[in-house]
């Protein structure tokens, strides 16, 4: 029978989402989880592989097990032998074909910069503390030169395995809440490090810190040495799939 499950984690104490030999990630303690239920290993599929300190709260995977399961049941069955940090929100029977990976149609990711010279103590597992003024207007207008379809290179590691870098981002949207600025960011696929790679870009071109101030011609270039560093990991969430 082939389930469908959307998760909530906090990244803090992960290595991501994938599983690596030694290593604590979501996958593992999820993977443990299951083989409680199944009595065997049971192979996960996930929407995308988030990195390690970032956190989701839309996360899909998908998974089959060998007997049926009431849904309610699976997701008390699984909450109840995860660690604390992550939950399945919801658990349901899903189409023998669907994949979380292959059907996912577009993400959402959110990130989240706390803007002021303090820090408020109970941001600070997901929020990166930026002690210096921004300018909202002009990051949105920044921003605006990374929507549509375009070659992603100087957003990603330059050793991306992927056999393209070209991706469209649909949406951008910045909302500020006081000291609080969440960024929004909507695509068919995301690159390994892009939306913190783009984050770090945008907050170093309205600082007027990189040696070229156009987003437009620095993905035009394709270097990544022009991006400047990525945004911390611990601001970034999945906050969405979508199917």
């Amino acid at each position: 029978m082939n389930y469908r499950v959307t998760l909530a984690y906090d990244g803090t104490e992960y290595h991501g989402f994938q599983w690596q030999a030694g290593l604590v990630t979501i996958q593992s303690a999820l993977g443990d989880a299951l083989q409680k239920l199944a009595g065997e290993p049971v192979i996960i599929h996930a929407a995308g592989r988030t990195d390690a300190g970032v956190h989701a709260e839309g996360q899909v995977v998908s998974f089959r097990l060998n007997k049926q399961w009431d849904e309610r049941r699976l997701r008390n069955a699984l909450n109840g032998n995860l660690p604390h940090d992550i939950r399945a929100l919801t658990a349901e029977v899903a189409p023998d074909d669907f994949h979380a990976r292959f059907h996912a149609q577009a993400k959402i990711y959110r990130y989240q910069i706390y803007v002021n010279q303090v820090m408020n103590p109970l941001w600070m597992r997901y929020a990166w503390h930026f002690p210096y003024e921004l300018d909202a207007e002009r990051l949105r207008a920044d921003a605006a030169a990374l929507l549509g379809r375009h070659d992603f290179s100087a957003f990603t590691v330059s050793s991306s395995a992927v056999k393209s870098h070209v991706r469209t981002l649909t949406d951008f949207r910045l909302e500020t809440e006081g000291a609080l600025w969440r960024l929004w960011f909507s695509g068919n696929g995301f690159l390994r490090y892009q939306v913190r790679t783009m984050v770090g870009a945008l907050v170093d071109v309205n600082r007027g810190r990189l040696p070229i101030n156009s987003l437009s011609e620095i993905l035009a270039r394709r270097d990544r040495q022009l991006t400047g560093t990525a945004a911390p990991a611990h601001g970034l969430t999945l906050a969405k799939v979508e199917y």
